[in-house]
């Protein structure tokens, strides 16, 4: 059964008559009909642009909140005890907070806009944005402070402090 003829299989574009009215634009294609007006709708994408940025910038300052019932988890699963696993679970959600802080402007860099006057920090579309970032990382810090007090290693009774009180006795304790 050997075959010795070959099919071409080819398309020939120059004969097919493939025009724009018998097949219609894919969702979401920009022609060059829609390029050439693009001028008379400049101030209208550049406020969606801006309105884009705000968004995107809220998502960020957001994204805190919502690892804050995964990391409680994960506090609460490395138990109360002072042991390796857990001390540096919370030393990680200590540090973290404080590292996006100090990195806040280059986290919202790419959402500001650029203007020739410069804005200050209240009269900017970023600030409540950076407001809640700031918010969702003094919750974690504070959620960290938690998880150090209840391993005992925050100081909280006055013979943390003093050298010369002697330590609380328990009024209890399990053999």
């Amino acid at each position: 059964m050997s075959s010795t003829t070959t099919h071409n299989w080819k398309f020939d574009f120059a004969s097919a008559e493939l025009t724009k009215r018998h097949i219609a634009d894919p969702p979401g294609y920009v022609g060059l009909k829609d390029i050439s007006s693009k001028g008379q709708k400049g101030t209208k994408n550049k406020m969606d642009n801006e309105l884009l940025k705000v968004k995107k910038a809220w998502d960020v300052a957001l994204a805190p909140g919502k690892q804050l019932p995964m990391q409680a988890f994960m506090l609460w699963m490395s138990g109360n005890s002072v042991q390796i696993f857990s001390v540096a679970i919370t030393a990680m959600l200590m540090f973290s907070p404080i590292k996006a802080l100090m990195n806040m402007s280059q986290v919202f860099e790419r959402y500001e806009t650029l203007s020739p006057v410069k804005v200050s920090f209240m009269n900017s579309k970023l600030a409540l944005p950076k407001l809640a970032f700031v918010a969702m990382q003094i919750l974690t810090i504070l959620l960290g402070m938690w998880k150090l007090n209840s391993m005992g290693l925050l100081p909280t009774s006055h013979s943390d402090w003093l050298a010369f009180l002697d330590p609380k006795v328990p009024l209890e304790h399990s053999p």
